[in-house]
């Protein structure tokens, strides 16, 4: 019997064991993954019905497949509402966006991977020599800020004396702080301050105020400092405002929009207006009881035989009521309807009274000289600046 050398056994056997090491670490194929059985007859469901699986799948924690039914319910309905927010769409001048898009439609700044807004993008891109100069500045501001705060009179007017003094860009983010801050008084000073120093940065911290601040003087100090910045998209909030769920903030955005003056905000709260109370049209409802009964005989001759076909008569009573819809909510015939009535005076300069109707029909009459007249004032601001 002859025998390998034993320098060529190596070469023999390590096929072998390669053979063996793989076929150890080969895997199976996975299965390619059925289609979920619950999106079947996707493409041909009605908006109401891919809605409604939408919600269900998502309720089961699907948000994949929630999302292939919200996409559905686009393609059936692309004004879907609440499809649209379920996917991450916002409504913003009357165009529905979502991620980059909505996000710089919001007024925010992509920088060094995130989103910003501007007075967070000034100070990350501020050279760092201006750093501490900056925060020198606001803590100097804060500290007035905490003596306008005690309401002692004497520290209050040498605190407002210093503030006068100060660099108007060391102020924005203290004041902006202020508004947050108790008491009343800060808050009223502080909105002020941000009306004279006339910063567009200004208007979001202020518009948060406008609607949510509990102290009625607050929230007139603050659309007056809104009024004297004067930015022209100023009034698109408070308008998206009114969409609101709560009444109260409902109310506050329409006081808000008379106070401020913008003829576009007339718009904005006859069309809330209309859609809550007002100018509904009529129906009628009718409940009636019907009897048939045999009436006559229509008699046929065919042939040898008589035919008798019966005349069916019908009688009904009942009522018929005529209907119309005057509010949605307890709350709006009582405080909501006033305070759009009290809007629109200050808008108009009219007293027109609670028929939304007549509302609109002076809109409808005078909208193309009120917007001819907002741009022009809004014309001859961008001259002054």
């Amino acid at each position: 019997m002859r025998f390998l050398p034993l320098v060529l056994l190596p070469l023999v056997l390590l096929p072998v064991f390669l053979c063996g090491l793989l076929s150890g670490l080969v895997l199976p194929l996975p299965a390619t993954a059925a289609p979920d059985a619950r999106l079947d007859g996707l493409g041909e469901m009605t908006a109401p019905d891919a809605y409604r699986l939408a919600l269900s799948l998502e309720a089961a924690g699907e948000q994949t497949l929630a999302a292939q039914a919200y996409e559905r319910v686009l393609e059936a309905d692309p004004e879907h509402r609440a499809a649209r927010r379920a996917l991450g769409y916002d409504l913003v001048g009357g165009q529905w966006l979502q991620g980059d898009e909505l996000w710089r439609a919001r007024g925010f700044i992509h920088h060094a991977g995130k989103w910003m807004t501007a007075q967070e993008f000034a100070e990350a891109t501020r050279p760092a020599r201006e750093v501490a100069e900056q925060q020198a500045g606001e803590q100097r501001v804060l500290s007035l800020l905490g003596q306008v705060a005690s309401e002692q009179p004497d520290r209050v007017q040498a605190a407002r004396r210093r503030m006068a003094l100060e660099d108007a860009r060391f102020k924005l983010a203290p004041l902006a702080k202020a508004l947050r801050c108790s008491p009343a008084s800060l808050r009223v000073y502080a909105a002020e301050e941000l009306g004279r120093l006339d910063d567009p940065l200004a208007v979001p911290a202020l518009l948060k105020r406008a609607i949510h601040d509990p102290d009625e003087n607050v929230r007139i100090a603050v659309v007056d400092a809104l009024r004297e910045i004067n930015e022209a998209s100023t009034v698109h909030p408070l308008g998206r405002a009114l969409e609101s769920r709560y009444a109260d903030v409902r109310v506050r955005a329409a006081e808000a929009l008379g106070r401020l003056g913008d003829e576009v905000g007339a718009a904005y709260v006859i069309k809330k207006w209309e859609a809550r109370s007002g100018n509904f049209p009529r129906v009628y409802f009718s409940q009636v009881r019907q009897i048939s009964y045999i009436q006559d005989f229509d008699v046929e001759v065919a042939q040898t035989s008589f035919i008798a076909d019966p005349v069916v008569g019908v009688l009904q009573e009942g009522v018929v009521q005529a209907m119309k819809i005057l509010a949605t909510e307890q709350t709006f015939s009582t405080v909501e309807r006033v305070a759009y009535e009290n809007a629109l005076g200050s808008l108009s300069g009219q007293e027109l009274g609670r028929d939304v109707g007549a509302w609109h029909r002076w809109w409808n009459e005078n909208e193309e000289q009120l917007l001819d007249q907002r741009a022009l004032r809004l014309e001859r601001q961008a001259e002054g600046n």
